[in-house]
């Protein structure tokens, strides 16, 4: 199951940029977070147990966030 960017309920669309988010986010703006580990930006991947933030700067780092976790 796929969780919301912004919040993590389950998401049920898409935004503009292809962000998962639920009916209720899907019209707020939301900020694109930070590595935990090392500041970059993050990107939106998809795993076997669904989607999360991970770094940009892969393989060098390995910071993860769950989708929804400030």
């Amino acid at each position: 199951m796929t969780r919301c960017a912004v919040c993590g309920k389950p998401a049920t669309t898409t935004n503009k940029a292809g962000i998962p988010t639920c009916s209720r986010c899907r019209n707020k703006k939301f900020s694109i977070p930070t590595c935990p580990d090392c500041g970059a930006t993050m990107t939106l991947r998809r795993g076997k147990f669904g989607a999360f933030w991970g770094c940009s700067m892969y393989p060098n780092c390995l910071g993860t966030r769950k989708l929804g976790e400030k």
